[in-house]
């Protein structure tokens, strides 16, 4: 199983990036490369994709500073996406680990990979952004 991390620096507030990314509403905002849509089901959400719907359930920590992604694939394929909010004074660094669930081929984590990168810039701008309305 395949591993990558990457991080962002990101001018705002811990607090302000840490409920941008845990609320599970704000995931075609910024990963736009995953999320086109999302909706409850339950204790868990719905996310539909470009390949499909799957299952997740978002696990936040404030005091950590983490929220983990708890992905559903497949029936009894859990995939994990973990992530960290970093203080750096009154900004943040934003890390996120996603690794490569049982079965995903190569080309496709691949792609995750690279949708990660343009997704992190997504989210820096969104958390930077102070709009005046």
């Amino acid at each position: 199983m395949k591993a990558n991390t990457q991080s962002v620096s990101i001018e705002a507030v811990p607090s302000k990036v840490l409920d941008l990314v845990a609320d599970p509403m704000n995931l075609p905002r910024w990963a736009v490369g995953f999320a086109r849509a999302v909706r409850p089901d339950g204790n868990r959400w719905i996310v539909s994709t470009g390949g499909g719907e799957i299952g997740l359930r978002i696990q936040a920590d404030r005091m950590a500073g983490t929220v983990d992604f708890h992905l559903e694939p497949a029936p009894g394929v859990e995939g994990l996406a973990a992530s960290r909010v970093i203080p750096r004074g009154m900004k943040t660094e934003f890390v996120f680990t996603q690794f490569q669930s049982p079965g995903m081929p190569d080309a496709a984590f691949q792609a995750s990979v690279e949708a990660l990168g343009h997704e992190l810039k997504v989210l820096k701008a969104l958390a930077e952004v102070e709009c005046p309305l």
